[in-house]
């Protein structure tokens, strides 16, 4: 039996703070940074483990294979049985070579020479909890191909990146120094760093704040004793790419704002007309 609850007061919106623009710059990519990472470090197999046979629950795990043959042109890598759960983020020596998406991506093409690496971190995006499917593997759970062959020979790594981000030990690595990146209509995913400093004269800190611009992972706010870090994992189209980029702490939420995902370079992951 079901009761009505009676409406209680609405409680208070918290305190929200401004704090502006943080200029971001590139840190380190996923796989340049792939040993602070994975902590235990690869689990070798003929073929790929799902997150729960890695004992990770939840956020990303990266996979490692090799092509086994020449592909000089587009050659399709597949998952024929719809076993990307849910989203994987493929590039090949280091160039950004598509996206594979449950129920909606299953094949992109890919080149490369006989024994190019070939890196595919996969994004947990949440479980089902309820009917069916409730039984909601993670990872890559059915064989890759690569045309009409099975690929083979998997490093496989679990990633600790809130544990990495929470040490610092991305900011202990220093920046890269690199050129611009090849043509491509994706970026390889990559972490993005900025810092800055709370003003004084704000009560009750600290303020809550709301952010735009750069997705990814969380910062950790905040303190008033020392500069503070705040660290984003870009996973697809880098808007940093040419020129500047900014993470800006508002203090008014974005809701219902259209993502421009359209694998294309862009400055900005929102357009200033669906904000207002």
């Amino acid at each position: 039996m079901y009761r009505k609850i009676p409406e209680g007061p609405v409680p208070p919106s918290t305190p929200k703070y401004a704090y502006g623009a943080v200029p971001m710059k590139k840190l380190h990519t996923v796989v340049d940074a792939l040993d602070i990472l994975s902590f235990s470090g690869p689990v070798k197999s003929l073929y790929p483990l799902t997150f729960i046979e890695m004992n990770q629950a939840f956020g990303f795990v990266l996979y490692r294979t090799k092509l086994p043959v020449d592909c000089s042109k587009p050659t399709p890598l597949s998952s024929p049985l719809n076993g990307v759960h849910d989203r994987a983020y493929v590039s090949v020596d280091g160039v950004a070579a598509g996206i594979l998406e449950r129920d909606k991506a299953l094949t992109i093409n890919v080149t490369g020479k006989a024994g190019s690496q070939v890196d595919i971190l996969v994004e947990n995006m949440g479980r089902v909890n309820y009917g069916k499917d409730i039984n909601d593997f993670k990872g890559l759970v059915s064989n890759l191909t690569l045309g009409a062959d099975i690929l083979t020979g998997w490093a496989v790594y679990s990633l600790s990146i809130d544990q990495a981000v929470s040490q610092g030990l991305l900011w202990e690595m220093g920046s890269r120094e690199a050129g611009p990146p090849p043509p491509s209509p994706l970026s390889v995913p990559s972490f993005y760093g900025g810092t800055f400093v709370i003003p004084g004269g704000i009560p009750d800190l600290p303020q809550d704040t709301s952010s735009s611009s750069l997705t990814g992972e969380r910062a950790s706010i905040l303190s008033t004793a020392a500069p503070n870090n705040v660290t984003v994992l870009e996973l697809e189209g880098d808007p940093c790419t040419p020129g500047p980029c900014t993470v800006e702490f508002a203090n008014t939420p974005v809701l219902n704002a259209t993502v421009k995902s359209d694998h294309k370079h862009q400055r900005a992951l929102f357009h200033k007309e669906d904000l207002l």
